[in-house]
């Protein structure tokens, strides 16, 4: 057992550990008996290490402070700052994902839910940002959408697919990272889909927020309309697009257009992401997100007209399916 979960469980008086499966972060996440609440989460942040410091233990704690009054996000319960440590409310285990898995007829309403998440991002929350805070002077800029877009290409297209992208990739991707860069002025989340908000009641809890920056105002919405985890309904994607229109005040043609630009961006970093999880880290429950990630890529690209795009994508799927076959 971890030491420093050993002396949370003394400090705190918790007992029954149980680990959870987290999330693709280094977090470490165990779930405890509470004296008085039942259960609750020991969550055990990464330590600094002279080739990486780890500044996300004390950003998701800035960060919390920032969402708590506008949204619902977990309540902290306890902190120790020398093991990195922090006891949290325990939400259980109905992530939005579970829900719509279990109860498929009320996907309306939790994208409406969700809708109005974005919208509130977007909104008030870009509007009260301090100038100086720390999540609104990182940015999704040229150097961060080239770090994801090389994470691709070794993740993805090297470690799992074994091919190169295709080089009107490369110059496409440049085009649209310059553009996005030029959009960059929204709160975002960064990792906004239906395995990060759970079901708590009726209401949407968010949580993995640590990453926030600023970024494209459809950047968060493209993460959830076109989620690895989740195929939505023509009506369930309306409820999710129409709060952040009506909140931006843009028409339909404008969204469109932005929104495919963070969907394509997004949708490939994603892939980088659970290539990653699937080679290097061998965690299998990942490999459903592919096919479906490659299926709203190609979606993008006939949106575009681009078929070379189409046929590329459908040849990567047939190689990703043959792949995860394969084992």
């Amino acid at each position: 057992m971890d030491p420093r979960l050993l002396r949370a469980l003394e400090r705190w008086h918790l007992s029954d550990p149980h680990p959870l499966a987290g999330d693709a972060g280094a977090r470490q996440y165990t779930r405890v008996a509470h004296p008085q609440l039942g259960t609750a989460l020991v969550v055990l942040h990464p330590l600094d290490t002279p080739e990486k410091p780890d500044e996300s233990y004390f950003e998701f704690q800035a960060l919390q402070a920032y969402l708590d009054p506008v949204l619902r996000v977990p309540t902290i319960l306890q902190r120790d700052e020398g093991d990195r440590c922090l006891l949290v409310e325990d939400l259980g285990d109905t992530s939005l994902e579970r829900r719509l898995v279990e109860h498929p007829e009320e996907e309306v309403f939790w994208a409406g839910q969700a809708g109005w998440l974005l919208a509130t991002l977007a909104g008030p929350l870009t509007l009260g940002a301090p100038a100086h805070a720390f999540f609104m002077g990182r940015a999704f800029d040229q150097a961060k959408f080239q770090f994801e877009w090389d994470y691709c290409r070794a993740n993805f297209f090297r470690d799992f697919l074994q091919k190169d992208p295709p080089r009107w990739l490369d110059r496409m991707m440049e085009e649209a990272h310059a553009s996005l860069e030029t959009r960059a002025h929204f709160f975002a989340h960064r990792d906004f889909h239906v395995r990060n908000l759970m079901v708590h009641g009726d209401r949407l809890v968010v949580i993995d927020f640590q990453d926030a920056r600023r970024g494209a105002a459809t950047y968060d919405l493209a993460s959830i309309l076109y989620d690895g985890y989740w195929d939505w309904s023509r009506e369930a994607g309306h409820a999710l697009v129409g709060p952040l229109q009506h909140e931006l005040g843009w028409n339909h043609e404008a969204l469109l257009e932005e929104l495919n630009l963070s969907a394509l961006q997004r949708n490939l970093k994603a892939l980088g992401t659970f290539g990653h999880q699937i080679v290097h880290r061998h965690k299998a429950h990942f490999a459903p997100a592919i096919p479906r990630t490659l299926r709203h890529l190609r979606g993008h690209f006939q949106r575009m007209n681009h078929q070379d795009g189409v046929l590329a994508t459908e040849h990567m799927l047939r190689l990703a399916e043959d792949r995860l076959l394969k084992g």
